[in-house]
């Protein structure tokens, strides 16, 4: 069976600050961590940090929710892009964090492990 390169791109908007992180899963794997366009480190991911995301990546399943309601004062500290690309397939998802408070939260629990997965890699966060 052959196997294709996998990407993952991973934006974080925090309090107007925004990280990035984008991942490759290749021969040889990468992360690359950016702010605002800057790349700020990069380095090779180990066999077991591969298997990680691998296993992260087969378990997503793509979040339906109802949009949470309004409610004064409760604007998002974080918002987030999580994009998942390869040669057959891409996958986008786009949630705020009181996404994954609300009574919608098991919706989200899958994207929210895999973000967590990625930015677990940021050594230096």
């Amino acid at each position: 069976m052959k196997s294709y390169p996998i990407a993952l791109e991973l934006t974080v908007w925090e309090d107007l600050g925004l990280n990035q992180y984008e991942v490759t899963i290749d021969e040889v794997s990468k992360i690359s961590i950016k702010r605002t366009d800057d790349v700020l480190r990069t380095r090779d991911l180990s066999g077991n940090e591969v298997s990680t995301l691998i296993a992260a990546i087969e378990s997503l399943s793509v979040p339906v929710s109802e949009e949470p309601e309004t409610i004064e004062g409760n604007k998002p500290a974080l918002s987030y892009e999580l994009i998942v690309e390869s040669a057959h397939f891409s996958l986008e998802f786009n949630w705020e964090d009181v996404d994954t408070h609300g009574k919608c939260s098991k919706a989200f629990e899958s994207v929210v492990t895999l973000t967590a997965v990625v930015e677990s890699l940021d050594l230096a966060h």
